[in-house]
């Protein structure tokens, strides 16, 4: 899996790809197949779809982008509300004269996915909503913990409960891993973002296939909400990936890759 920086607004923006590496200034080819932009949630960044890059590499192009202040992206400062991250992605897939693209996106990934389909329908071909609850609702203690992180209060916490029951200790570790890389400062912007967001009002107006896609024991998109969410798109497909929490895309990537596999086959072409 290679990655590379694309500048938008002024700023470097790391992504990886799959396919061949090319020099610095010059784009990916990222032709095979359908285009899927990964897009990841609060607080992540791109490498969490590792495993999905790697899979999809050996049919389609696929590329995954660190939001402004993640990952290996500029900026210490995340992106304040959910307008600004369709600005961005808007940037960057300018910056990348990408074609339209299946969007993939986990919890707040998925809700800028859903803004930016609405916005740019021209330029999306289809949306998986990984983990993705048509309301979020983040718990106000949650808030303070992250607040009293940014102020030198608390210690990073990193909660199992994320996580299946079954899930092991070695995938713990690794979403830990990629917790870590990311400023709690920024994480906290997220978490602001997300705050009283409410999808609802938008979603009927959605006309693009769309899978949904969470795990049996995910606590934040559990399978009823998932199911509401699928409810309120027309034509929308739902899938439970069993024995996974809201990490089921590193918890069980087979699963989830499959189902992924299923609905780009079954697109219009």
């Amino acid at each position: 899996m290679f990655s590379k920086y694309v500048t938008v607004d002024g700023l470097a923006i790391n992504y990886f790809h799959t396919g061949r590496s090319t020099l610095p200034a010059v784009t990916p080819a990222l032709d095979r197949g359908e285009l899927l932009l990964f897009l990841h949630g609060a607080g992540s960044n791109a490498h969490t779809w590792h495993h999905q890059l790697a899979h999809f590499d050996a049919r389609h192009s696929a590329l995954a982008v660190d939001w402004l202040g993640h990952g290996r992206s500029g900026s210490i400062e995340g992106l304040p509300d959910l307008d600004a991250h369709v600005r961005f992605t808007a940037g960057f897939a300018a910056a990348l004269a990408l074609r339209p693209s299946v969007l993939v996106g986990r919890a707040l990934g998925g809700a800028v996915a859903v803004a930016f389909a609405l916005a740019h329908p021209d330029r999306v071909r289809a949306l998986v909503l990984v983990a993705t609850p048509a309301r979020f609702d983040i718990p106000p203690a949650t808030l303070e913990t992250w607040r009293n992180v940014t102020m030198g209060r608390a210690t990073q916490p990193f909660s199992t409960a994320l996580f299946s029951p079954k899930s092991g200790g070695a995938v713990m570790r690794e979403c830990f891993m990629e917790q870590v890389k990311t400023d709690p400062r920024v994480r906290y912007t997220d978490l602001l973002a997300c705050e009283g967001l409410d999808l609802t009002p938008r979603l009927a107006a959605l006309r693009v296939p769309t899978l949904v896609i969470t795990g049996r024991d995910d606590h934040f998109a559990p399978p009823d909400r998932a199911a509401d969410l699928q409810s309120r798109i027309a034509g929308a497909q739902l899938v439970v990936v069993e024995d996974a929490g809201h990490m089921l895309t590193s918890e069980q990537p087979a699963a989830f890759n499959s189902a992924v596999e299923g609905f780009l086959e079954a697109l219009p072409r």
